[in-house]
């Protein structure tokens, strides 16, 4: 979508590939027929009819039809035949219709082709876009299927830029320094993975002193599948603003102008050309619209796209939706991008861009879609700048990393990965680098630009190379140190190892949370803890007592040795023994009283418990009347579910009805279509006819006139020589 200097293209239809096209000019330098804008009556030119002749017998030729989905929309038949045309030998390279297809299977992921078409529009914020929008309609044929539509204010494209558009493998983004596209390749793969037909309505300003032009072409697989063409062919037509009228540009003939018309007409959702042409309307003086129709279904036949389910939203079905994912962003509003962005295209559009140009808007289904920075998602955030080994100092080469935990990681989700953007753009969504087999890692998140690495051609990947293995080796590290350093702060026990000292001095608080938090033990545990205490003070005391008595016997024995074996015991011996005992009574005396104390705290803690019970008793009760509550209103809304079900198999045969009846009428729809197109051709044919007829006609009655002329002529001569001779 560029608005550079314009060129004037050599045709008028567009063959992807090589070879001649039909309409060529075989001479060198004649780019188009001149054209007299003072003669023609251009103001209903683009809405007149071809001048091919129809046969109303062959409306409706017997063709085969194209697979509505899309990963069966590339399977032909071994016995079809194929044209003569096809293998006419010639030596130009052409590309064959399901070459389209086969392109498009890159994209796995529809979301990911509908971020092609909004990084094209992206890019035009340097040519004045301000907006691009995304919506859906109805395709006015049918008057029931989606379509799906893409529009911004940029730059548009001149005759030139819309057909390298349309081209394989054109771009001049190589050499732009912000833009990631760089293949020529993306707007033909998103177009026909989200849909086999696509028309592109483009308008651009006059530059450099040319007027301004708008084009209109049709990139349809539908059309090149079911007319069996062996080359992919685009038709195209442009108008020039001449004389504040938009005039058709014809470069061969008007015919061939008038038949890229007609064939894009036909295979449009749009009932006429006028409404066909009016699309135009919505670009004002610049911009590109691109109409996307027949979309593609999935084995349920259902749209892949779901339109229904949030009217400000575009989702997709199938295995990308996950329910339980949905209602988990719904506890968690920090984690709902990692949890949503796979089936959601608001959810990843808000983060698909790390920052959006001043006064450009994303705008989703009418709704503006909110920028979001997964950086407000985090928290306890590290800065770690990565340079890729053997590299120069350059500043491209350079990264810096932001990696922390999500908000949301004390509830153990599992939620980690980094999430890499290139150029702005988001390639990588939380890439998981380790791949741990418990709970190690979760809740690590990580966002870097890398702009040194090459994205796949898909944009939703990097090419595999050394440098990209260097930076996830790398990214593995720097998620296991940020992990095995900061994860007992939201929950998780230290994975560090510890010294004797810290872990002794960890356990009085481990065991007095054990004990806070295991109320149910606390009646059995306590008193054991305190039983212990006492007994094993009692029994150091005595110990005690035993090992001084033995010493004084020692002495006592001692002492009698050396003065004689039949002596008595001295007086000072008898007093020393009685001061031992009378101390051995009163240690006694207060390790009884000690007991006494430790029994009235176990009876305190008794009666503490006792209490604890009897309120756990009440609330127990009461829980067991609102359990009694709950199942009679459960009772209740049975019964109302039986009567809902009623009711629903009530509708449900209305709905047989309504559909039969709906059926019938399309019927005769379909009936009275055949007629009228009948009728239309019958028309054309007999129009035609008669303007062959008035103009054989005009003919004869311009000959007649110059021979009552002449006629006249010479009796006026013989008058005059009859007047002379008489």
């Amino acid at each position: 979508m560029d608005s550079s200097s314009q060129i004037r293209p050599k045709k008028s239809l567009l063959v992807v590939g090589g070879g001649s096209t039909p309409g060529d000019s075989s001479k060198q330098g004649v780019k188009r027929h001149p054209r007299n804008h003072d003669d023609a009556d251009y103001n209903n030119l683009s809405f007149k009819k071809s001048r091919t002749m129809v046969n109303p017998k062959k409306l409706v030729p017997e063709t085969r039809k194209l697979s509505k989905q899309f990963w069966k929309a590339g399977d032909d038949k071994e016995d079809e035949h194929v044209p003569h045309y096809c293998s006419n030998g010639a030596a130009a390279v052409r590309v064959h219709p399901q070459f389209l297809h086969a392109n498009a299977t890159s994209h796995k992921w529809a979301l990911g082709a509908l971020a092609e078409l909004l990084d094209n529009s992206l890019d035009e914020a340097c040519n004045g876009a301000t907006y691009v929008h995304v919506d859906s309609t109805t395709n006015e044929k049918d008057g029931k299927s989606s379509i799906l539509i893409v529009e911004d204010d940029g730059g548009g494209m001149n005759p030139e830029r819309f057909r390298e558009c349309l081209s394989l493998g054109y771009s001049r983004k190589r050499s732009m320094a912000n833009t990631v596209g760089q293949y020529g390749n993306g707007f033909k793969t998103s177009t026909m993975r989200l849909g086999a037909d696509a028309i592109v309505f483009s308008r651009c300003r006059g530059t450099n002193g040319n007027n301004p032009t708008q084009s209109v072409g049709m990139l349809s697989y539908t059309y090149l599948y079911e007319t069996r063409k062996c080359e992919a062919i685009v038709p195209t037509v442009d108008f020039e603003f001449v004389g504040n009228v938009w005039k058709p540009i014809t470069y061969n003939s008007t015919d061939e102008w008038l038949d890229n018309v007609d064939t894009i007409e036909k295979w449009s959702p749009y009932l006429s050309q006028r409404s066909l042409f009016n699309q135009f309307d919505s670009l004002k003086e610049q911009g590109t619209r691109i109409v996307i129709y027949n979309l593609w279904e999935d084995d349920e036949r259902k749209l892949e796209l779901d339109f229904e389910t949030d009217p400000h939203d575009i989702q997709l079905r199938g295995a990308n939706r996950d329910k339980k994912k949905i209602k988990t962003a719904k506890d968690y509003p920090n984690s709902r991008h990692f949890l949503t962005y796979r089936h959601s295209l608001r959810s990843y559009a808000s983060i698909l861009y790390l920052r959006l140009p001043p006064n450009f808007r994303i705008i989703l289904r009418g709704k503006e879609v909110e920028h979001h920075s997964l950086l407000d998602d985090m928290m306890m955030t590290d800065d770690i700048t990565y340079r890729p080994a053997r590299s120069p100092p350059v500043e491209n080469l350079v990264a810096t990393l932001k990696i922390g935990f999500v908000q949301d990681a004390h509830r153990h989700n599992d939620i980690q990965g980094f999430n890499v953007y290139h150029k702005n753009r988001f390639i990588k969504p939380f890439w998981r680098v380790w791949n741990a087999a418990g709970s190690d890692g979760r809740g690590v998140i990580g966002i870097l630009e890398a702009d040194f690495i090459q994205p796949a051609h898909n944009k939703q990947g990097f090419e595999r190379t050394a440098v990209l293995a260097r930076l996830e080796n790398r990214l593995n590290k720097y998620q296991k140190n940020y992990w095995f350093s900061k994860c007992q702060e939201i929950g998780y026990a230290p994975r560090r190892k510890h010294n004797d000292h810290e872990s002794v001095t960890r356990q009085p608080d481990q065991s007095g949370n054990h004990m806070n938090h295991d109320k149910g033990s606390l009646s059995n545990a306590a008193p054991a803890r305190f039983r212990q205490h006492v007994e094993s003070s009692a029994g150091n005391r005595n110990s005690h007592q035993d090992r001084k008595i033995s010493d004084i016997g020692v002495k006592k024995g001692k002492h009698r040795l050396g003065i004689s074996l039949n002596e008595t015991r001295s007086a000072n011996e008898a007093d020393e023994l009685q001061d031992e005992s009378a101390k051995r009574v009163a240690d006694l005396q207060r390790q009884a009283e000690n007991s006494h104390k430790v029994k009235d705290e176990l009876a305190k803690l008794v009666d503490e418990l006792q209490e604890q019970k009897t309120l756990l008793e009440s609330q127990l009760k009461d829980s067991e009347a609102k359990v009694q509550d709950l199942e009679k209103s459960l009772e209740v809304k049975d019964e109302s579910v039986v009567e809902l079900q009623k009711q629903k198999e009530v509708l449900e045969s209305q709905l047989k009805v309504s559909k039969a009846r709906n059926q019938e009428f399309e019927k005769s729809q379909r009936a009275v279509m055949d007629i009228f197109q009948e009728e239309r051709a019958r028309r054309d044919v007999t129009e035609d006819a008669l303007r062959k007829k008035l103009r054989g006609a005009s003919d004869q009655i311009d000959t007649l006139t110059m021979k009552a002329n002449r006629l006249e002529a010479e009796k006026a001569y013989c008058e005059k020589v009859h007047m002379h001779m008489g």
